[in-house]
């Protein structure tokens, strides 16, 4: 049986939890429950769980205390919040599971069984060691996203991004390295998640980082120009509205 340990200091919290793992959750065993950071974290280092579910806000502290504190992590980590907004893009762009409250039991049970048979415990470092640089301040130009592909687990600092593409129900994106990588993600994801970084949809198909863009087109159609020498067709009524937006750039 996988262990998992619930770290809430709401008691029906992590009952609804607990509930969710027992009646769902088939080879995963709910081991043992703590309200705070130190009893979260003896928790864990008596019982060395395979999953922690984590809340946010804690008695003694928050739960990024409780991380910080821990040397090794070799579990699989599920944030659960009442919605703490400065927290959730960092935890968006370092792809770590997170569910808002009250949590929905088929969307938290689905994410536990697929979780059950990835290797994610092996990324949980890499993508702490993001989410806790995107939380400085003072990295709000050098913020990172982890992409998740087939091939792998990348840390990416968001400005070495020059375009993303859409291929259906996937995600091309463009680095300044050369390197593409594919992710099993719609565009439209993205979009929403690079919306406050200077990304511009420049086409149905194409986000653009506005860093990356060039020029328009000297032949007179409707592309621009990136930095990577790529002619990308863009929507001449959105225009205006890129001009706009190349202005806080």
């Amino acid at each position: 049986m996988l262990k998992l340990v619930i770290i809430d200091d709401e008691e029906s919290a992590r009952f609804v939890i607990r509930h969710i793992v027992e009646s769902h959750c088939a080879g995963i065993e709910v081991v043992g429950e703590a309200d705070s950071v130190e009893s979260g974290l003896h928790l864990i280092k008596s019982v060395n769980p395979d999953f922690v579910v984590l809340d946010i806000n804690l008695s003694d502290g928050s739960g990024f205390d409780l991380l910080r504190a821990l040397e090794v992590i070799r579990f699989k980590l599920i944030f659960v919040t009442a919605y703490e907004k400065y927290a959730m893009e960092a935890i968006k762009f370092s792809a770590i599971s997170y569910f808002l409250k009250p949590v929905d039991p088929i969307d938290f049970s689905n994410t536990l069984n697929r979780l059950a048979f990835s290797s994610e415990s092996e990324n949980t470092s890499l993508k702490l060691n993001a989410f806790f640089v995107n939380l400085m301040p003072d990295f709000v130009n050098r913020k990172k996203i982890v992409l998740e592909s087939e091939s792998g687990v990348y840390l990416i600092n968001i400005n070495d991004i020059i375009r993303c593409e859409s291929i259906g129900q996937q995600t091309k994106f463009f680095l300044k390295s050369n390197e593409r990588i594919i992710i099993n993600k719609p565009l439209k994801e993205y979009q929403s998640m690079l919306a406050d970084h200077h990304f511009f949809k420049v086409s149905k198909l194409h986000l653009l980082n506005l860093y990356h863009f060039s020029t328009f087109d000297a032949s007179g159609a409707s592309n621009i120009v990136t930095s990577d020498h790529c002619l990308l067709p863009f929507s001449p009524e959105k225009k205006n509205s890129l001009l706009q937006a190349l202005q806080l750039v």
